[in-house]
């Protein structure tokens, strides 16, 4: 039945079952903040998609079915929207290639693909020499490590990466004049955020992690990540650049202001379990399994970026958190990696990253001085 309270401002029968329909993302529908102009409601509804390869644990064959054939989310051209398709699609070329991250990535794992190999080997249970173990490592093989890795390298390389594949395809078509710029706008935040996202980090998309990090780093205010705040102020001042002529220079800074922030998280995530897993003190034998997983899935996420301002760094942190055998890792390596140097590099402040001695004031990880900012990557602009 409708309610009366409908009726009773004028509205029709079919209105008010419409307005109560409203999906999350369709237009006029706010997630997290960001309310759309476009309809993106399918694209959202992927976040379905990782909340049930999460919730398959170890049943490792639906989780496949999942990731490969997709469930949830209609794409436009018929069919089901797939997360595999996320990563896949930078096997052949075209715009999505174009995109730094992207660049980055391959010329750091090889691979266009890099997250849908490293999501079949954790899925499949076999080895990678490029992204783990995960048929014979003492450590990777086991069901907690693999069940880290399949949802972390999900929400925080694979959507990360695609989100700003968008926002390769805002710029394109907006420099040809095509109203399609603003669809694309408003996918990377569905995509980013996920239709059960409340702006406090309860959904199951990347919009999580800087919510959750913020807390360890102190990189919250008012109750929420910075970062998310400034990714937030970034996207709802883009939506407004695309819907007029002219703003290519602006609407490029505040791409590349995104860019310098996505990384953060992951960043945070590798430094938060490195320091863990490096300490029998605070990460037992019990939890190493699972929490040198979520150290190389932070950093495998991180890594591409680093690598691009200090390739050495990048392969230190990458042998000391690599998930194969069942080592420690050298925390005061992986700290120094992200120093005030490398994070400026990468377009990132030190405050962006904070200081993990909030938590655990023995890491002695407090937060970096920046020095020059510069990105020869994504750009100058820190926003």
């Amino acid at each position: 039945m409708v309610s009366t309270k409908w009726m009773a401002v004028g509205l029709t029968a079919a209105a008010a079952v419409a307005q109560v329909a409203a999906a999350p993302g369709d237009v006029g529908t706010t997630i997290a903040g960001y309310k759309f102009v476009e309809e993106v409601s399918q694209q959202a509804r992927i976040d379905l998609d990782v909340r049930a390869v999460e919730n398959a644990k170890s049943n490792y064959a639906f989780a496949r079915t999942v990731y490969t054939k997709g469930s949830n989310s209609e794409a436009e051209e018929g069919g089901k929207r797939t997360l595999q398709g996320f990563s896949t699609e930078y096997a052949s070329p075209g715009i999505a290639r174009t995109e730094p991250l992207a660049i980055m990535s391959k010329v750091f794992w090889g691979d266009w693909d890099y997250a849908n190999k490293h999501l079949l080997a954790a899925l499949g249970g076999f080895n990678s020499a490029k992204y783990g173990l995960y048929g014979s490592g003492a450590l990777a093989k086991t069901a907690a490590a693999r069940q880290q890795i399949i949802k972390k390298v999900i929400k925080f390389s694979l959507i990360p990466q695609y989100v700003q594949r968008e926002l390769a395809k805002t710029m394109t078509d907006y420099k040809k004049g095509l109203e399609s710029a603003a669809e694309h706008w408003d996918e990377a935040w569905a995509f980013y955020a996920g239709s059960l996202e409340n702006g406090s980090g309860n959904g199951y998309s990347a919009y999580i992690l800087a919510e959750k990090r913020s807390a360890n780093f102190g990189t919250k205010a008012g109750g929420r990540s910075r970062v998310n705040q400034r990714f937030l102020a970034a996207m709802k001042k883009g939506q407004g650049q695309v819907s007029k002529p002219g703003q290519v220079g602006a609407l490029l800074q505040t791409v590349k202001c995104i860019r310098g922030l996505m990384v953060v998280p992951a960043i945070q995530g590798c430094l938060r379990y490195s320091y863990k897993v490096s300490d029998p003190a605070v990460s037992s034998a019990a939890n190493l399994a699972k929490e040198s997983a979520e150290a190389w899935a932070f950093c495998a996420a991180a890594l591409p970026g680093l690598a691009s301002v200090d390739r050495a760094a990048a392969g230190r942190v990458r042998f000391q958190t690599f998930l194969g055998g069942n080592k420690r890792v050298n925390w005061p390596i992986v700290r120094a990696a992200f120093g005030a140097k490398n994070l400026n590099k990468m377009g990132v402040r030190c405050s962006d990253v904070g200081a993990l001695n909030v938590e655990y004031p023995q890491s002695q990880h407090s937060v970096c001085k920046d020095g020059k900012l510069s990105n020869p990557n994504q750009g100058t602009n820190f926003c």
